[in-house]
C-alpha cells in the first residue's frame, strides 16, 4: 500500500508543479500583452494627435487593437489559483518557512521534538480542516457570475478548497509519521 501512497504523492507533486508554472505562464503571457496593447494604441494616438493620422492607421492594421476589458477577470481566476495551488505545492514538499525549522533542530530529546513537530503538524492540520471546511462552503453556495464571461465564481473559488484538502492530507501524514515517531521514541526527521 506504502507504494500506491508514494505514486499518488508523486503524482499530485508532478500536477501542483505544472499548474503553477502553467498559471505562472499565463499571466506572464497575459501581463506582456496587455502591456503591448496599451503601448501600440499609446503610440497610434500619439501619432493622431501629432498630425501623422495615416502612419496610426498603418500602426492600428499592423497590430489590431483591441480591448482588454476581460482582462481583470482572467488575472484574477489565475492568480488566485496559481497562489493556492502553490501554496498545496510547497506545503507536500515542506517548501514554506516555518518557525519548527529552528525551534526543532535546538530540541535535544528525541521524544519532546518529535512531541513538538507533532503539536506544530496536528496545528497545521486544525488550520487546513477548517479552511476547507469554510471555502468549500463558500464554493458550493455561490452563485455569482463573473462580469464579462459569465462564468460561476464557483470556479474561481474552487482552488481553495482542492488546495486545502491537498494540504490537509499531507498535514494528517505529517501527524500520523510524528506519532509513530513518539511512540517509539525516535525523531521524526524532519520538522513540520
Amino acid at each position: 500500500m506504502t507504494g500506491i501512497f508514494r505514486s499518488a504523492d508523486i503524482l499530485t507533486q508532478r500536477v501542483l508543479r505544472i499548474l503553477t508554472v502553467l498559471l505562472f505562464f499565463v499571466l506572464a503571457l497575459l501581463l506582456a500583452t496587455n502591456v503591448a496593447l496599451r503601448l501600440t494604441n499609446d503610440l497610434a494616438t500619439v501619432l493622431t494627435e501629432r498630425g501623422f493620422s495615416s502612419a496610426a492607421e498603418i500602426v492600428r492594421g499592423i497590430i489590431p487593437i483591441g480591448s482588454m476589458h476581460w482582462f481583470d477577470e482572467i488575472v484574477e481566476m489565475c492568480f488566485a489559483a496559481l497562489i493556492f495551488y502553490g501554496s498545496a505545492s510547497l506545503w507536500a514538499v515542506k517548501g514554506h518557512f516555518c518557525v519548527g525549522d529552528w525551534i526543532s533542530p535546538r530540541i535535544r530529546n528525541f521524544r519532546a521534538g518529535s512531541a513538538y513537530r507533532l503539536l506544530t503538524a496536528l496545528l497545521g492540520a486544525a488550520f487546513m480542516a477548517v479552511f476547507f471546511r469554510y471555502s468549500l462552503r463558500l464554493t458550493l453556495h455561490s452563485t455569482e457570475l463573473t462580469t464579462v464571461f459569465q462564468i460561476p465564481k464557483s470556479f474561481l473559488y474552487s482552488c481553495m478548497p482542492v488546495s486545502s484538502f491537498i494540504m490537509l492530507v499531507y498535514s494528517l501524514a505529517d501527524c500520523l509519521r510524528e506519532g509513530k515517531a513518539l511512540l517509539r521514541g525516535q525523531g521524526g526527521g524532519t520538522p513540520s
